[in-house]
């Protein structure tokens, strides 16, 4: 072969592999590039994907909210007597959600076995979040249940403490949307099937946490604790000291402190000598008795087991009038009354038990008074010497020896006046109401026999004076800024300085009344003294059959707890659960309703 040709064709094949290698490197580059950008288009749409995804979740984070500010709306509309929002909007992470809520027509009237009955009303609510273009609609089917909040022994919507001195007796349902606290001097025995705290449940004083004594007594879950042939069994919720003497650390008690005591580091806590924290511990002490075989049931249960709160109605549905939009009364400054206005154009409105009040006695602030049927007409005429002005040395309000004004009505006179309220409604109040040593008060006197079931309402203290409905009783409340009890020794002559005896009496009657917060270092007289007192009863019973509830802080009433000196001393306290509450039938006008809501589902 010529030489020459050779090495023509072999710079041909060389030019070749050189193009060839060009083409494959182009190729190859072609490739990384197009895996490249199918790469990054995939990775922007799992990017997309992701931002969507995101989008949605926080949606529907955004829907749950919403449901979950209308779930506590219907609460607050049932138990304040409103009309349940058809729709409405709330604010949730800084964006407006709207909602709206649909009744489903499943209700029912629920009845434990001890009578209490429960009015269940379904509803459906949907809300829809929106983030960013992506839209969640969230719906959930709920069930609100309204128990009548007389058929509670003791019903707290802040922090219930109940540290009485002697032995004390607590029967009936115990409730506190918030903490509970739980001491004695000596025994405290809680003779119920329910002991719920939406918070912890402490075995120390809320105003000195240090403390943590004497012997607090819960009975075990029955079906019914008011039925005698019911096992009655009882376990020791145990002190600081009482756990130290079994061997245990603790820092307050077997209570929502407790952590457990796991000897042998593994966990489960049931190992010889040790302990099961607070929240399985409650459910495994608290239990129906070994030898009962009707259902089961847990008597003490806290935040750590669930419980939700149970929405009661707010102070202004015991004021006069309070301030809403679109009311249709307002203040007249020339009057000095709120004056009626066209509908809606007003800045108030009556007050849920005044506007509902079938006899409505109001003292202006000029010390005259006037009353009022349930269509408005006065019916003063009929009270003349029945409703009288004068005052009374309420120690804990007056720090410089000032008495209180009040109203005074003579109950026995009322039951044969002929204006006797028909529907049971007696509200009271006091225009110029004025705080703390200004505060005026309503005085309920000769009270032992009601013309029929009676609820007394104002928006200041009540002072209820001598044995009270205990002549062939009804059902009968007194609800009020502050209740105050007098025995049947009261002379209305006390005065700053001085503190007169008091003799048994007894009082049948449901109570809500408002307080004031401990404080650390200083204590609120907690429930055994919820109810107050102005005489010396060291010795004296006082007996007081019915319901205690404590659903606002005082506002008008703001003297502080303080015993001894010319305040009081306390009294042997009788107090029970009235059981005839647990038949609706027999409740106090107007009983308002506590409220809680259960998720039934959601999708």
């Amino acid at each position: 072969m010529h030489w020459g040709r050779c090495n023509a064709l072999a710079r041909g094949k060389s030019r070749r592999k050189r193009g060839m290698a060009l083409v494959t490197a182009l190729i190859a580059t072609f490739v990384a590039a197009t895996m490249i950008t199918v790469m990054m288009t995939i990775s922007m749409a799992s990017n997309d994907k992701a931002q969507v995804g995101r989008h949605s979740v926080q949606a529907r984070y955004l829907g749950e909210g919403a449901v979950e500010f209308a779930k506590k709306e219907l609460q607050t509309a049932i138990a304040n007597w409103d009309p349940v929002p058809a729709a409405g909007q709330t604010t949730v992470g800084g964006q407006q959600v709207q909602y709206t809520v649909v009744p489903t027509g499943m209700d029912q009237i629920a009845t434990d076995s001890a009578g209490i009955q429960t009015i269940i009303t379904g509803y459906e609510i949907e809300a829809r979040g929106i983030s960013q273009g992506s839209q969640e609609p969230v719906h959930r089917i709920i069930n609100t249940e309204a128990t009548p909040i007389f058929q509670f022994a003791v019903f707290y919507t802040e922090d219930l403490e109940i540290n009485p001195g002697p032995n004390m007796t607590l029967g009936g349902r115990v409730h506190t949307n918030q903490d509970m606290y739980l001491g004695s001097n000596n025994t405290l025995t809680v003779d119920t099937n329910y002991l719920r705290a939406v918070g912890g449940i402490y075995r120390h004083r809320k105003d000195n946490p240090g403390v943590s004594q004497g012997t607090v007594d819960i009975r075990k879950w029955v079906e019914n604790p008011y039925d005698p042939s019911e096992p009655s069994e009882f376990v020791t919720m145990y002190s600081e000291s009482q756990l130290a003497g079994q061997g245990v650390t603790s820092t307050s008690g077997y209570d929502s402190n407790f952590m457990g005591l796991d000897l042998n580091a593994d966990d489960d806590f049931t190992g010889a000598g040790e302990w099961l924290p607070w929240g399985p511990g409650a459910l495994d002490f608290w239990q129906q008795p070994d030898a009962y075989g009707n259902g089961y049931g847990n008597t003490v249960l806290s935040e750590e087991h669930g419980i939700g709160e149970a929405v009661a109605p707010h102070i202004g549905s015991i004021a006069m009038y309070e301030e809403v939009d679109g009311g249709d009364y307002e203040w007249d400054g020339t009057t000095q009354q709120y004056m009626q206005v066209a509908a809606g154009s007003g800045t108030h409105s009556p007050g849920f038990f005044h506007e509902n009040a079938d006899l409505s006695i109001i003292t202006y602030d000029d010390g005259s008074w006037d009353a009022f049927d349930a269509d408005g007409f006065s019916v003063k005429a009929s009270l003349v010497g029945i409703v009288t002005q004068g005052d009374l040395h309420d120690a804990r309000q007056s720090n410089n020896g000032d008495d209180t004004p009040v109203c005074e009505i003579d109950i026995d006179a009322l039951n044969t006046s002929g204006v006797f309220p028909a529907n049971g409604l007696l509200y009271a109040a006091h225009y110029g109401m004025g705080e703390g040593t200004d505060a005026k008060g309503v005085l309920l006197t000769n009270g032992a026999e009601l013309a029929g079931a009676l609820s007394v309402v104002s928006e200041g203290p009540v002072y209820v004076q001598g044995d009270y409905n205990t002549v062939d009783k009804k059902g009968a409340a007194v609800i009020g800024d502050a209740v105050n009890l007098l025995s049947n020794s009261w002379t209305g002559t006390k005065t700053a300085g001085t503190l007169p005896s008091a003799s048994d009496t007894s009082f049948n009657m449901a109570i809500v009344t408002g307080n004031h917060e401990t404080q650390v270092g200083g204590y609120n007289g907690g429930l055994e003294n919820l109810p107050r007192f102005h005489e010396s009863w060291s010795g004296k019973k006082c007996k007081i059959t019915g319901s205690f509830v404590n659903t606002w802080e005082s506002k008008f009433a703001t003297g502080t707890w303080k015993y001894g000196g010319d305040r009081y001393k306390a009294p042997a306290r009788i107090w029970t659960y009235d059981e005839a509450f647990n038949r609706v039938a027999n409740l106090p006008p107007f009983t308002p309703m506590a409220v809680t809501a259960t998720d039934v589902v959601m999708w």
